[in-house]
């Protein structure tokens, strides 16, 4: 049977403890925490219809549990959620696998229980950079309150993996960032900015941000110790190519054309759209869970998108790596839903590097690293989750 991957992104809720200056997250349309029971009616209406009607029939499903901020749940009550879609995933025989992202702005036995809850998939974001991200207006607090739960959950669980944001101060704090991940033993997720919930971000240009991408490459790439995004999985698709071999099934977000084959997104208030980034940035609803309204019109529509991709992106050498880029980012950027992402400049200079890398240190040697740095990301997360387990144990006993 062939794979058919689907990821679906749940916001449990948009209430938030920090106080940031940029976020992604929609805010202009504020909704509450989603009910215990709106949560089980919108996985049933999913399950039930939201498939069908996307016209798949996922064979493996992987859940990311967002906000908003997901400690502002109370524990318990995301522990019946957890546990109802995991039930309902393994009663339909489905490969099931799920996590969270947090800001860790909560005590580390809070961290340390979430970690656990999601057996160490567990991620968050980080800025040693700027002042951007507050706590009552304090950056001193914010970094203070994160510090001390990422200090906790990398001595007696594992190093988190963070999303760090290509924001003005970003783009020049990147080669310092990188190297304390490094130091850290962090996997790192550079996400290049787009304008969310936040009013007066000033958005930075395709220019500055493909010069940080390629400088940070060259910074990473058979040097550092740790997976990179999106540099590890565009050398790792690269790869694939030059050794004749086929893509992934399902690829990964940015870079997949068929986002409504492989992607769905879950809004406290029932409303769903095909990833958190068309959530939040209100683009492409295509129903609501709690209603049962479902806009097929508007699935078809976007439906199209590996059909009708840029003329550009059909004669690229790099479509099959790529795909066309991020239907988000083209649709926000004014391009169209079928358009082509200005980011573009930064993914062909990323593979052109990558060929250029290829060709200095041969197709064996690059695999091998790849390897290296993915086998001790598992290990690190496998040890982390020993650590848990020995945990649970003394604190039974004592």
């Amino acid at each position: 049977m062939t794979p058919s991957p689907l990821t679906l992104h749940i916001r449990m809720t948009k209430a938030c403890n920090a106080d940031c200056g940029y976020c992604s997250s929609w805010q202009e349309s504020q909704s509450t925490r989603m009910p215990l029971n709106d949560f089980k009616r919108s996985i049933d209406f999913i399950f039930q219809e939201g498939f069908q009607n996307l016209g798949i029939s996922p064979t493996h499903l992987t859940a990311q549990y967002i906000g908003g901020e997901i400690l502002t749940v109370p524990h318990a009550e995301l522990l019946e959620c957890v546990t109802y879609l995991r039930e309902m995933a393994a009663s339909r025989g489905i490969h099931f696998v799920d996590g969270v992202q947090s800001n860790l702005i909560g005590s580390p036995g809070r961290a340390k229980r979430l970690y656990d809850l999601f057996d160490g998939r567990l991620g968050t974001s980080v800025d040693d950079i700027s002042d951007v991200r507050t706590v009552a207006g304090s950056a001193e607090k914010y970094r203070l309150i994160w510090k001390e739960a990422d200090t906790a959950l990398r001595r007696e669980r594992s190093v988190p993996g963070a999303v760090y944001v290509l924001d003005e101060s970003g783009l020049n704090g990147l080669a310092r960032q990188m190297m304390l991940s490094a130091r850290d033993q962090r996997m790192l997720t550079l996400r290049p900015l787009f304008q969310g919930g936040t009013p007066g971000q000033v958005l930075q240009g395709a220019e500055a941000t493909r010069d940080a991408f390629v400088t940070g490459f060259r910074q990473w790439f058979m040097r550092l110790p740790i997976i990179v995004e999106p540099y590890f999985y565009l050398t790792q698709a690269r790869i694939r190519t030059l050794s004749g071999q086929q893509q992934a099934v399902g690829a990964a977000c940015a870079f997949q054309s068929d986002c409504t084959k492989r992607s769905l997104s879950l809004e406290p208030n029932g409303d769903l759209y095909i990833c958190q980034d068309m959530a939040d940035g209100g683009i492409g609803k295509l129903g609501n869970a709690l209603t049962r309204i479902w806009d097929a019109e508007m699935v078809a529509m976007l439906s199209e998108r590996p059909n009708r991709l840029d003329v550009n992106c059909r004669s690229c050498p790099y479509l099959a790596e790529c795909q066309g880029g991020c239907m988000f980012e083209s649709a926000a950027q004014g391009r169209g839903m079928y358009g082509r992402s200005q980011h573009c400049k930064s993914w062909k200079s990323l593979f052109s590097l990558i060929d250029q890398g290829v060709a200095e240190h041969g197709l064996d040697e690059v695999v091998d690293w790849l390897h290296r740095i993915e086998m001790r990301h598992a290990n690190t997360k496998s040890a982390g989750l020993d650590r848990a387990k020995l945990a649970v144990m003394v604190e039974a006993e004592f």
